[in-house]
């Protein structure tokens, strides 16, 4: 395996690095801000559950990005992998 195959290799585990830290930033502002959504609503009375609009919008939203992070491969990703699968049999 020559050099520049061993630069795409690095900068493919790299990307899938940085998409992961993004998520789980995203899941962890998720969980703060709707733990104070929640926190509100339970001080103000917990009258009507009017947290719940943000919360399931917000949830579409994250079950998006953990799919597009962790289900979803980028086309030039299978191609990297393919060929580092195949330069491992060699």
């Amino acid at each position: 395996m020559d050099e520049f195959a061993r630069a795409a290799f690095r900068e493919r585990e790299a990307k899938q690095i940085i998409k992961r830290r993004v998520f789980l930033l995203h899941l962890s502002i998720f969980v703060v801000t709707n733990a104070f959504l929640v926190l509100v609503w339970y001080v103000t009375g917990h009258a009507y559950p009017w947290f719940l609009f943000p919360l399931g919008g917000w949830s579409i939203g994250v079950v998006a990005h953990g799919a597009s992070t962790f289900l979803i491969s980028d086309p030039q990703d299978v191609v990297l992998a393919r060929e580092e699968k195949r330069a491992r049999a060699k």
